[in-house]
């Protein structure tokens, strides 16, 4: 899918995508100005009720991807999976950072092909989970900014305690608790683009295995 028919699955009149920096490196992102933009209350509801995850950088994903650009060795010659990928930013900055192979997975289908598009766009490639082969065999997970849905909690907590290493950003409200957590970072950031309450800088944690 192009960039051209990604930006026509925003589902928004007057959206389109624009390349962003961020962290070091360029994605596609949600270009909107929301004060031109008219929408009635029908549009509005459609537009949040299948709002296009992988348009932004959240705030998780841009503290883990910063993590990982300040600490290439906890991704460095590594199988990597980047669970719940959005626009593939963290997964991006590890294949950037030296990973061997990364691979990223998300419900959406857009997402995918959004965290494709924005690889290419970084010289790099990552390899799309096929939900019908079931979970590769890697060394590292990378996951942020998943448990505001309850619905990714068991695959979490299934491939937390499968795979040998994790890297997990998360607020400490939402921490999981089916394992031990190391704290290994803390960073105040907020979504990108800005939007309604996403302009609100939150404090997240870095989380590693507990050693």
């Amino acid at each position: 899918m192009s960039v051209g028919e990604l930006s026509k699955a925003l589902l928004l009149p007057g959206a389109q995508l624009k390349q962003t920096v961020t962290q070091q490196l360029k994605l596609w992102l949600l270009d909107l100005d929301v004060d031109a933009v008219q929408m009635d209350a029908q549009q509005i509801g459609m537009f949040w009720q299948n709002l296009p995850y992988w348009a932004f950088a959240w705030a998780g994903g841009r503290v883990l991807a910063q993590y990982i650009v300040d600490h290439p060795h906890a991704v460095e010659g590594k199988r990597v999976l980047d669970f719940g990928c959005g626009s593939g930013l963290v997964g991006i900055a590890a294949a950037k950072a030296g990973a061997s192979e990364v691979w990223v997975a998300d419900l959406d289908p857009n997402a995918l092909l959004a965290a494709q598009a924005n690889a290419e766009l970084n010289g790099v490639a990552v390899l799309p989970v096929d939900s019908d082969s079931g979970w590769p065999e890697v060394d590292l997970l990378l996951a942020s900014d998943v448990l505001y849905d309850i619905s990714s909690s068991d695959d979490l907590r299934k491939l937390m305690l499968k795979i040998p290493d994790w890297l997990l950003t998360e607020n400490q409200q939402v921490a999981p608790d089916w394992v031990q957590l190391q704290s290994l970072w803390q960073c105040n950031t907020s979504t990108l683009p800005a939007i309604g309450d996403f302009d609100e800088s939150v404090s997240l944690q870095v989380y590693g295995r507990c050693e």
